[in-house]
């Protein structure tokens, strides 16, 4: 695959994004209005060869993918496969790369400090990563879904597809929306507060099955303290922006 050099600036200028509707709000970047020409959303490395973790919703119709790398080379990436169910999507570049080890989900309990690592707003807010803390508010999600948990370190459009990372730095979860306030309010429900859900890495892992040399995993303990300063600077080179586009970008 052909490396691509383009500045964070043409990246934003060709960002028209736009919230999805509905009561449950996709936490990616997407325009509604004339279908805008890309996504931009997180997605974050599992191996030091290439291969990376992303939301499904967030590549859904696109035909030309890619990630933005930490030395700002935008490098094409392969779609390897799909779980749109469980809104999971394995993709690989042609790298070497730095990566965060999983953790299985079934050690998570409600009240257990999270942080989250994204790309939200980027056509606002910029290129530079952006770091949340929460807990684990329910270890099932909308309507009980097993399959999800429910926490609160704040999201916005742009963070679907990030990891949800426990006290030791591992993955328990991939970010993937986050209960719209406006359309709760709308329908004459009570506003929600900060109500996001992640796909557990259970789900990730067995998705994974069969994938020659992944995942990594380490053992999870809930009752580590958390230290969001290490946490960041230690995973920060493995979470990057993914790019989904109609068209590629021009080399």
């Amino acid at each position: 695959m052909k490396n691509f050099s383009m500045s964070p600036i043409t990246i934003l200028l060709t960002a028209l994004l736009a919230m999805p509707s509905g009561a449950l709000a996709q936490a990616d970047q997407t325009v509604q209005a004339k279908k805008s020409a890309q996504t931009v959303a997180t997605g974050f490395f599992i191996s030091d060869g290439g291969f990376l973790v992303s939301s499904e919703h967030v590549i859904r119709g696109r035909q030309y993918l890619y990630a933005l790398m930490p030395d700002r080379r935008l490098l094409p990436a392969l779609l390897v496969k799909v779980d749109a169910q469980n809104d999971i999507a394995l993709l690989k570049v042609s790298a070497m790369t730095p990566f965060l080890y999983l953790s299985h989900s079934s050690g998570v309990p409600p009240g257990m400090d999270v942080v989250t690592i994204g790309y939200p707003q980027v056509e606002f807010l910029g290129l530079s990563p952006k770091i949340t803390r929460g807990i684990v508010n329910s270890s099932s999600g909308l309507k009980d879904d097993k399959g999800s948990f429910q926490f609160s370190a704040e999201i916005q459009k742009g963070n679907s597809g990030g990891p949800l990372i426990g006290p030791g730095g591992t993955v328990v979860g991939i970010v993937r929306a986050k209960l719209d306030a406006t359309k709760m309010a709308e329908l004459g429900q009570d506003t929600p507060q900060n109500v996001n859900f992640a796909v557990k890495s259970a789900r990730l892992i067995q998705f994974l099955k069969g994938t020659a040399g992944i995942p990594f995993t380490r053992p999870l303990n809930a009752e580590t303290e958390m230290r969001p300063i290490r946490i960041y600077s230690e995973a920060i080179e493995a979470i990057v922006p993914i790019i989904a586009r109609d068209e590629p970008f021009q080399k």
